[in-house]
């Protein structure tokens, strides 16, 4: 449903402008996702994230990168609190000497609130993927837009990486699912406003209606970080940002993606200006409808 305002253009122009607003959707919805009525190719989709990421790999980077950053700072500032040093964790990982059951739970919960904690600039990187998956440009600084979603995305974050944690005690490969099946959970959270939990219960119903696709999907991704590993981490520069493409077009498939177009009018009294067409991603906005 369009939305019609009026609003001042500036303080040099003070004639009256009307603002209206309309939204469409591109992509699946909450709805196809949880019958399997979406279209999800694993190689339309990898090839796809090859092309965008090439496409916007020298703006989307610096971003990545700075959550990496972010991250391993987090890590080894736990590994700190905890153990004293990180070093005594690394050497006892290196050498396979001393490596003890405290050591082992010391290094588990600082992956655990590394991810955690990280989860406000995680969703920045991820609505700036959502953005190349419509086809919008986007800027290495819109990375902080995901503290607009600080508390709820450290909630969802929470929940999610304890769900993979006891999923993963049970057995390695129950984890490995149930991080696929949850990864489209913190998504749906900022750009649907739907609670962590129903989140996570849509994301994991759409993965299962989608297993053998997304399975492939990720397979491929996987292969591609023991690959970018083997490189001494150089490969990590473009299987980062690959993976978050992937997972951007994954969600517009499965779940849509609502775009907002706003179109401001002159007044009858402004016969010279001209119509600003303008169409905004919500997630530049900050603004998401479901």
């Amino acid at each position: 449903m369009s939305n019609v305002q009026y609003a001042y253009q500036n303080n040099d122009d003070m004639s009256m402008k009307e603002t209206t607003k309309k939204s469409f959707h591109v992509g699946g919805s909450i709805e196809k996702a949880m019958a399997g009525d979406v279209e999800l190719q694993p190689i339309a989709v990898l090839q796809e994230a090859f092309k965008i990421t090439a496409k916007n790999f020298t703006k989307f980077l610096p971003a990545v990168i700075c959550l990496f950053i972010a991250q391993i700072a987090l890590l080894l500032l736990s590994l700190k609190v905890q153990l004293g040093s990180p070093n005594v964790f690394f050497d006892a990982f290196i050498t396979g000497k001393g490596f003890t059951e405290e050591i082992l739970k010391a290094g588990f919960m600082a992956n655990f609130w590394s991810d955690v904690l990280i989860a406000p600039l995680y969703v920045g990187v991820s609505l700036m993927a959502l953005n190349h998956s419509v086809g919008l440009p986007t800027k290495a600084n819109q990375i902080v837009k995901g503290f607009s979603f600080t508390l709820v995305s450290i909630i969802t974050m929470l929940l999610i990486s304890s769900i993979q944690g006891i999923g993963s005690s049970i057995f390695p490969l129950v984890g490995l699912f149930l991080t696929m099946a949850l990864s489209m959970a913190i998504l749906l959270v900022c750009e649907k406003r739907v609670t962590p939990i129903k989140a996570i219960q849509y994301s994991f119903m759409a993965t299962v209606r989608k297993v053998m696709p997304m399975t492939a999907i990720y397979l491929v991704v996987m292969i591609l970080f023991f690959v970018s590993i083997a490189t001494a981490g150089i490969g990590l520069l473009w299987t980062l940002p690959f993976f978050f493409n992937v997972k951007a077009i994954i969600y517009r498939n499965m779940f849509g993606i609502t775009l907002q177009v706003t179109s401001v009018t002159p007044n009858e009294d402004d016969h010279n200006s001209k119509t600003d067409d303008k169409i905004n991603e919500s997630v530049n906005n900050d603004t998401f409808n479901a």
